[in-house]
Formats: structure tokens, C-alpha cells, sequence
């Protein structure tokens, strides 16, 4: 008894001691969540080593489901993938617009009337003869001497209509007004990153790929008939704004619904429909001769790309891992393997979609940056790698394409280069990987801009060294903005995904941006435009070192998952492997132990009573 009373009258004290701390409230709050935070923590344990638990051996990952059951795409199946890469190849078109319809023949002009009648543009060519130099009817001739078309020249391709000599968009001020039509659709794409970003992991991919193709094709219809070129840097924003918002919203889905066995080929081909778009509005232009007819007829033909979207089904992944609803996912899933000719058995299946609700990470904002800092550091990697291929693609790879004053030729070599370029990474993608792919990409673009940097007068052959090592130069380029396509989608986690890609993009848009004007530093000094280009790619594959490789791995849902992406348990070290796991999963648990660190907005339901 006197013990019993003793221990009442310490209860009564301590308790009459706490009483008085304004903090006990949040101290017994923090505790809950904090064993909260622990149990959810020591349940990921076994589910995101490679090695499940045998509690765990029969739950499959939504990934995993694709895997095993798309064995063998049907004939139904295969054309609803196709009509999903058509939208590629309308990006493609509409991202050539401005260099096919909007070019200027500044070699292919001729003065009218006589000397008597048109002194200036004759006396400005009478001590060349055109035979032999050529060279005078350039751009220099034209603005130096403020040549006017209609008045003193005449173009020599009068039966084909670019809007540029439509309207004039020639030298001065003019000239300025093409330029803007085309950095427009850079910048415009560059906004549509901000808005995509807030709606691939909110209202799904699907969903925001309608959105922007409703935005490109109406704009497109619009703008085939604009009557002056104020209106068209309009439309070429909102073009490039609806573009951006499509094609990458696409390339996700079609990577979310597709087994990981076909994920290299149906990348690869993404970016081979996109060339093929290119040449297909090539083809549409040789014919027509005119732009506004090319706009027309590309309109159509987006139509045509929705068709695929309201069909299919939506991407179950994001329907499962992020917004968390599983009937959803169950019925998109149903509906995809609906096209392959499969069913979808909810009994064997059906702890499957509930794996990925037990390892959701809630974990936002600065929370990311400590507790997930290898998620945040490939993130940056991955945002400087887009903005160096973004830089360098539209910089090098767009000035390099003018192999021939024709727009047409020089048009058709560069899209058959792309298609080359793309198709090659298909055999070290595959075998290699996405990380030393893009290795080997970088490297091979930084190691031909330097090679173009020192002159070969001795060798003179059908094609100079400088023209080899710049084609090299263009297709390691073009192959490693490719592969870094899949690689970031491998890298990035489902709940994040859209976010990103689209952070990455925004990166790729401002160094297409600058890249563009890089044309200028090229005219001032063509070594140190190379030298830039060769520095910028070989950091590149300097910094994929830091980088993990993704072959073979699962591709993470959440990011905590990615922090243990490098776990590699030891044969036979049972011990080992638990000491390595514990260490990982208290590594978080420590960063939230102090005051108001890594708290989530309160305690769970029914976790916030438990006793202090």
C-alpha cells in the first residue's frame, strides 16, 4: 500500500510539473507523429529492397503488371501505340514551321528592269559577273545597299510562298519581326512548362495532352490565315505554349502504359515519328508551295492525333500511386489490356494495386531537400544535362542543317540525320544502358566540336573532315537529347514525374533560347562558339558520373525510393543487409528528430491520443 501511494503521488507531481509547459501539447504531438513517422518508415523497409518479404512475395508493382501480362502486343494494340507517336510527329511539324515556311532566298534573286530604270541594284552587281561569283547575291548585297523587293529585286522562287517574303522580313527592322516568330515558339513552349507543371500530376497525363493539342490545333487552323506578321508572333507563341504541354505529356503516358521490355523501342521511335512529322510537312509544302496551305492542311491533320487519346485509357500508375485511387487504376488497367486481348484477374491480382498505396511518400517541399538530398541531386544533374542538349541541338544542330542554300535539301538532310541518330541509340540503350549511352553520346558531341576546330587543308576528298566531324557532332547531339529522354523518365519518380520533366524542360526551352542566338558568336569567333560547345559536353559526361545507372531497375514511385536505388545486398550477409537497411531508413528519421523538422501538417487520425 504505501508503495502504491508513493507512485500515485509521483504520477500526480510529474504530471502537475508538465501541466504548467507550454510546449506539452506539441511535444505529445510530435512524439505520435514522430512513431507514426518511424512504423510507416520500418514498413518501406522490406518493400523497397529488391528482395520482398514473404509477407510481400505475391504483391506486384503496376509496372510489373504490364510486364508479365503484355507479353506479346497484338495487332490492336501495337496500332493504338502507333496512333499515340503519331502526336510526336505533329510536334515535329509544327517546331519546323518557322525554318521551312519563313525562309528567306537570300541567294536566288534578281534586279529588275535595266540599268537606266534601277540604277541602284545594277551598279551594285555590274563589276560581277553571277556565273563565276555567286556570292554576291547574299544577304550583305540586300541590306548594305537597302534593296527592296518589288522596287529593285525580284525573288527568284516567286512560285513559292514563304510568309517572309510575303511580308517582307528582310533586313532592318523587318528582319527583327522574323526573328521574334521564331524565338516566340521558344519562349511560348517555354510557358507551357509553368502550366504543365502544375497539371501533369494533378489532373493526369491524358488529360493535359488534350489540353494542349485543343490549344496547338486550334492556333494552327487560326494562323494559316494571318494576314501580317504581328498576328503570327502570336500564334507562334501559343503554338509553342500548347506544343510543349502535348509532347511531353504524351511521351510520359505512352512510357507509363507500355512493359518496360518495349520501353527502349517505343522511345526510340517517339523521336524517329518526330523527324518523319518533319518531312511529312516538307512533303505537304513541295506540293502546296505555300504556307498558309501547309499550316491548313497540318491542322487537319492534328485532328487526327486526338483520336488515340479520347480512346485509350488513362495512365493507371498515376491514377494508383498518385492519386491514390485504386478502383480507377484497376478499370484503366482492365481497359489497356482490353486492347491487347487480355483480361485483367482481379483475384490474382489483387493485392497488387494496394502495394504502391503502403510505400506513398507525402513528403513536399523543403522536406524533399533533407530528406531525400540524392533525389535532389539528380534532379540538378538532370537540368543541366537539358539545358546543355537544349543549348547545343538548337545552336549547333539548326546551324549545321543549312548543309545547302536550298531550304528544301538541307531540310531533308537534317531530318534523315535525326532519324539516324535516333535509331542508333536503340543497340546501346539496350545493352549498355541509359547512363553510359549518354556517356558515350556527349563525349562523341564535345570530341567533334573540337575536331572542327582545327583546319585539315591537306585532305581534299568528296567530303572535308571539318563536314565529317560535324555530322558526327549534329547525330551525337541529336542521339543524346534522345536518350536523355527515357533516362529521366527512369530516374524520376511517378508522384513527381510530371513535375520533373517539366522542370527539365523549362531548362531545355531557355537553352534552345540561347542557343538559337549563338548563330551571332559564331560569325564573331567560330572557335570559341565551338570551344563553348565542346566544354559544355564534355562537363556533361563528366557529370554523369555522379549519376546511377537505371537498366534492369524498377523505376521508382516515390522519392524516398530513389535514395535507395544504389542498395546492393551482399550474398549470404543476411546481418549485413539489415545493419544497411536500418542505417538508410534512420538516416530521415534523424533529420526530423529536432524541434519542428520534417513535420507533416499534424498526426494521423487516430494516432494523435496515443500516451506520452
Amino acid at each position: 500500500m504505501p508503495d502504491k501511494t508513493h507512485a500515485s503521488v509521483r504520477r500526480v507531481s510529474t504530471n502537475s510539473m508538465m501541466k504548467p509547459r507550454p510546449s506539452s501539447a506539441l511535444d505529445k504531438a510530435r512524439k505520435a507523429r514522430m512513431t507514426a513517422l518511424q512504423t510507416e518508415e520500418l514498413k518501406l523497409k522490406d518493400l523497397i529492397t529488391p528482395e520482398r518479404s514473404k509477407s510481400s512475395k505475391n504483391l506486384f508493382a503496376t509496372e510489373e503488371i504490364l510486364t508479365k501480362v503484355i507479353q506479346r502486343p497484338t495487332k490492336k494494340f501495337s496500332l493504338f501505340i502507333t496512333g499515340i507517336l503519331y502526336v510526336s510527329a505533329m510536334g515535329g511539324a509544327q517546331t519546323l514551321f518557322h525554318s521551312l515556311c519563313g525562309h528567306l532566298p537570300y541567294s536566288e534573286w534578281d534586279c529588275l528592269g535595266n540599268v537606266t530604270t534601277n540604277p541602284k541594284c545594277f551598279e551594285a552587281t555590274q563589276s560581277l559577273n553571277r556565273s563565276t561569283n555567286g556570292s554576291i547575291y547574299n544577304k550583305t548585297t540586300i541590306c548594305a545597299n537597302k534593296l527592296k523587293a518589288g522596287l529593285h529585286f525580284n525573288w527568284v522562287v516567286s512560285d513559292v510562298n514563304f510568309f517572309s517574303t510575303e511580308w517582307g522580313l528582310y533586313c532592318d527592322e523587318m528582319g527583327l519581326y522574323k526573328d521574334l516568330i521564331v524565338q516566340m515558339f521558344f519562349i511560348g513552349s517555354g510557358c507551357g512548362t509553368l502550366l504543365a507543371w502544375l497539371l501533369y500530376d494533378t489532373i493526369g497525363r491524358r488529360t493535359s495532352a488534350m489540353i494542349g493539342l485543343v490549344i496547338s490545333i486550334t492556333v494552327t487552323a487560326v494562323s494559316a490565315f494571318s494576314p501580317n506578321a504581328y498576328l503570327m508572333i502570336i500564334y507562334r507563341f501559343f503554338q509553342g505554349f500548347g506544343m510543349l504541354i502535348y509532347y511531353t505529356a504524351v511521351y510520359i503516358y505512352l512510357m507509363e502504359i507500355v512493359p518496360s521490355s518495349f520501353r527502349v523501342i517505343v522511345s526510340t521511335f517517339y523521336m524517329v515519328f518526330w523527324s518523319f512529322g518533319q518531312l511529312f510537312e516538307l512533303f505537304i509544302f513541295v506540293m502546296c508551295k505555300n504556307w498558309g496551305t501547309t499550316m491548313s492542311f497540318m491542322g487537319m491533320l492534328m485532328v487526327i492525333s486526338l483520336i488515340p487519346l479520347l480512346y485509350g485509357p488513362d495512365s493507371p500508375r498515376f491514377k494508383l500511386v498518385t492519386l491514390r485511387r485504386e478502383l480507377e487504376a484497376r478499370k484503366e488497367l482492365e481497359l489497356l489490356f482490353g486492347l491487347n486481348g487480355e483480361t485483367f484477374h482481379f483475384k490474382e491480382f489483387k493485392a497488387a494495386l494496394t502495394f504502391h498505396e503502403q510505400r506513398m511518400d507525402e513528403i513536399t517541399g523543403i522536406n524533399i531537400v533533407r530528406l531525400h538530398p540524392k533525389f535532389v541531386k539528380e534532379m540538378i544533374v538532370l537540368i543541366i544535362l537539358w539545358f546543355v542538349v537544349g543549348f547545343s541541338y538548337y545552336g549547333f544542330g539548326y546551324s549545321f542543317s543549312q548543309l545547302s542554300k536550298n531550304i528544301v535539301p538541307s531540310t531533308l538532310y537534317a531530318a534523315i540525320g535525326e532519324i539516324f541518330a535516333s535509331l542508333m541509340t536503340i543497340v546501346p540503350l539496350l545493352y549498355l544502358g541509359r547512363k553510359l549511352s549518354c556517356q558515350i553520346f556527349f563525349f562523341l558531341a564535345g570530341a567533334s566540336f573540337v575536331v572542327m576546330m582545327f583546319p585539315f587543308p591537306g585532305i581534299k576528298n568528296a567530303i572535308s573532315v571539318q563536314e565529317l566531324t560535324a555530322l558526327l557532332g549534329n547525330m551525337g547531339v541529336s542521339a543524346a537529347f534522345s536518350s536523355l529522354y527515357l533516362y529521366t523518365f527512369e530516374l524520376s519518380p511517378t508522384t513527381h514525374r510530371g513535375r520533373i520533366f517539366n522542370t527539365c524542360q523549362f531548362a531545355c526551352r531557355v537553352g534552345s533560347f540561347l542557343g538559337a542566338r549563338s548563330n551571332k558568336l559564331y560569325e564573331v569567333s567560330k572557335y570559341m562558339a565551338l570551344m563553348i560547345f565542346a566544354v559544355m559536353n564534355i562537363v556533361c559526361f563528366g557529370l554523369l558520373f555522379l549519376m546511377p545507372k537505371t537498366k534492369g531497375r524498377p523505376t521508382p514511385d516515390v522519392p524516398i525510393e530513389v535514395e535507395r536505388r544504389s542498395y546492393k545486398p551482399k550474398k549470404g550477409g543476411e546481418a549485413e543487409e539489415s545493419r544497411r537497411q536500418e542505417k538508410a531508413v534512420s538516416k530521415p528519421r534523424q533529420l526530423m528528430a529536432g524541434p519542428n523538422r520534417g513535420l507533416r501538417a499534424g498526426p494521423k487520425r487516430g494516432m494523435g491520443d496515443s500516451d506520452v
